[in-house]
């Protein structure tokens, strides 16, 4: 029975580098693998030209995957943001596209069963102890964990590959929306001084919420605090102490 085999690529450093890995350590796969990427249409402009990249340097197309029902139609229908204990953004922006792809394309025409690799790193091999599978056609592959690789290792492949890193490592250690709620303080506030026209946005979005006497994007501060420069000063003296704590442990 023919085999499918999917990569689903995040615009991040972990993933991009599994695809170079495939590439240059399993040709058969490389030779029949799809790459995916899931748009929530709120990505940062870096992720979407560092997807351009990886298209030019594997000389592969990315199918581009795009929600059923844009982020500001979901928002009113939820009628509050998202957040770590109610992530409706993730369900319905990237699984539920992701999930209906292959069963369109791959399930529901022939019944192939599909080999789903995920860029899960040996040192987080915790994350793959749970079963990924679905039922008896997607199966959860994790190549790095079965050949011993960390981040060191993925860091290497980027750099041997030539692609490097995605520019937003530069100020973000985060792929995604750029208004993602898991980003720290000062990330947001990086995004402020590297795309205030996103971080307005993502502002425009949390405020009328805030006033409902809702939560914003961050729990402890509003966004229009955050950017005071009271408390951009206090994240910039923090990030400061752990750089220095780092270099000196």
């Amino acid at each position: 029975m023919k085999e499918y085999h999917v990569l689903s690529l995040s615009g991040g450093k972990d993933s991009t580098a599994l695809a170079f890995f495939i590439r240059e350590n399993m040709p058969e796969a490389h030779e029949q693998i799809e790459y995916v990427f899931c748009d929530t249409e709120h990505e940062l402009p870096e992720t979407y030209e560092y997807l351009d990249k990886i298209e030019v340097f594997l000389d592969k197309p990315i199918e581009r995957l795009k929600p059923y029902k844009s982020f500001e139609h979901l928002h009113e229908l939820h009628g509050y943001l998202p957040s770590i204990t109610r992530r409706w953004c993730t369900v319905e922006m990237k699984t539920k596209p992701f999930r209906k792809h292959i069963y369109d394309k791959f399930l529901k025409n022939e019944e192939a069963p599909v080999n789903l690799y995920i860029g899960i790193r040996a040192d987080e091999a915790h994350r793959a102890s749970s079963d990924k599978s679905d039922g008896n056609y997607i199966k959860a592959v994790f190549p790095f964990v079965e050949n011993g690789l960390n981040g060191r290792d993925i860091n290497n492949i980027l750099e041997k590959s030539g692609i490097g890193l995605p520019e937003y490592y530069k100020w973000s250690k985060r792929s995604g929306c750029y208004f993602c709620f898991f980003q720290s303080k000062i990330t947001w506030i990086n995004l402020y001084e590297n795309h205030p026209d996103l971080f307005k946005r993502a502002m425009e979005l949390e405020t009328p919420r805030i006033k409902e006497g809702g939560f914003g994007w961050n729990m402890d501060i509003s966004l229009e605090e955050m950017i005071k420069p009271e408390n951009i000063k206090k994240q910039d003296l923090r990030k400061v102490e752990k750089i220095h704590k780092k270099e000196t442990s």
